[in-house]
């Protein structure tokens, strides 16, 4: 299970902005990572399993397992630093 879960608040402005910029990278760049979205107040018990209290909060998941973890003010540029190589080895 490889995806990319990005936590999102209905009435959170910086989720709101950020959302479509996200989804056009991944779309664009990490093609094989699936783009999940979780609205925290509709899945409360999604959020808590993931230890989310703040929002907006991007996961990325390898096999499962947590690798990074973007809160809050991050960036396609930042993502990309820590993203590309495990990606790049994850499905090369």
């Amino acid at each position: 299970m490889n995806k990319a879960i990005y936590f999102k608040g209905e009435n959170c402005g910086v989720c709101a902005a950020l959302l479509p910029k996200m989804e056009a990278h991944f779309s664009e760049n990490y093609p094989l990572l699936k783009f999940e979205i979780i609205e925290v107040q509709k899945e409360p018990e999604i959020a808590a399993q993931f230890q989310v209290f703040t929002i907006p909060v991007l996961i990325i998941l390898f096999e499962g397992k947590e690798y990074y973890r973007f809160v809050r003010n991050f960036s396609a540029s930042e993502i990309d630093q820590k993203l590309q190589r495990t990606y790049k080895l994850s499905f090369q």
